[in-house]
């Protein structure tokens, strides 16, 4: 029997593309189907977890969506596996069956699900040999290729910045106001918004409006900047990473990022295309977990954000700071 989440992402590949509010009604619909028991906003942690597994393009401020073109990838520092992401169509299921049962080794992979929330699809990562044949392997598989999506991707990170000046709340709206608390790590209702900060409030088609205000005016911006905005602002570090203790794999770690400063959406899917699986959450830690991810690309995760890397060694006594 076909997944919810694998069932979704079929549904959304031959949709093509849409409003993000449509996209989140036919996800509950489906979901609520399959006879599954949501938690709210099930639907639109669904949606940032297909995008930072590569799956969707979302621009959430002009609420539309598309289905990313279908890429086969190597994963960094993972010599002999490539990940197809990307739109997965009747035709490219067919192709990787097809490939499984002629000349490729494909390994799905389940991924976790919390509870109460949408399963997305399984990931598929393929074996091979030498790099020189994936992009024919690609051709094969009808996908475009590229050499590391996931290197690639923290070459592009954008260097994190406010947006440009913004109207305050409208007196209507002043009740709905809240300010985010960093210690607490969530909004918390707020007096007033005269106060350096980060703040929220329905707009007037209840829409929820994200701004910071700094230097006596109010700046736009996205929740997952606004946040990192903040935390610069308190000298809060929030990211770390650990290297692999395996004899040649000291390059490549594990990236810790501390619950309450989720990594906005390219930034997240730089790390997830590592291994193109969800990250691990640790509710003991509070931390959520990026594997696979070089020491070199995590740095530059870290300065775009305006964080400075903390290097934490297997060795508890032996922690540092990225140079």
């Amino acid at each position: 029997m076909t997944s919810a989440g694998d069932l979704l992402m079929r549904w959304a590949s031959e949709l093509g593309g849409g409003k993000v509010a449509d996209l989140r009604a036919g996800v509950l619909r489906t979901a609520r189907g399959r006879g599954l028991t949501l938690r709210d906003g099930a639907d639109g942690r669904w949606i940032r977890d297909m995008s930072a597994l590569g799956h969707l393009d979302v621009d959430w401020r002009r609420g539309v969506w598309s289905a990313a073109p279908s890429v086969l990838t190597r994963l960094p520092f993972s010599d002999g596996l490539a990940l197809i992401t990307g739109r997965r169509t009747a035709a490219l299921e067919r192709a990787v069956d097809q490939a499984a049962e002629e000349w490729a080794v494909v390994l799905p992979v389940t991924n976790e699900t919390a509870a109460g929330d949408i399963p997305v699809p399984v990931s598929l990562l393929l074996q091979y040999d030498s790099p020189e044949e994936l992009p024919g392997r690609a051709e094969a598989l009808g996908c475009a290729y590229a050499p590391c999506a996931a290197l690639q991707a923290f070459s592009l990170l954008p260097d994190l910045e406010p947006g440009p000046p913004a109207a305050p709340p409208a007196p209507g709206n002043a009740q709905t106001v809240e300010k985010y608390d960093p210690a607490k790590r969530c909004y918390v209702p707020a007096d007033a918004y005269s106060e350096e900060g980060l703040y929220r409030w329905r707009g007037a088609d209840w829409s929820r409006l994200v701004q910071i205000r700094r230097d006596g005016g109010f700046l736009s911006t996205e929740h997952e900047y606004g946040v990192y905005l903040e935390l610069e602002r308190t000298r809060t570090g929030t990211i770390r990473w650990q290297p692999e203790t395996a004899v040649g794999r000291e390059r490549v770690g594990t990236l810790f990022v501390d619950w309450g400063a989720p990594l906005p959406p390219l930034h997240a899917r730089a790390a997830v295309l590592c291994t193109g699986l969800q990250p691990r959450f640790s509710s003991v830690a509070e931390t959520v977990r990026y594997d696979n991810v070089p020491r070199a690309a995590a740095e530059r995760l870290a300065r775009s954000l305006r964080q400075e890397l903390e290097i934490h060694h297997p060795n508890p006594t032996a922690i540092g700071k990225a140079n």
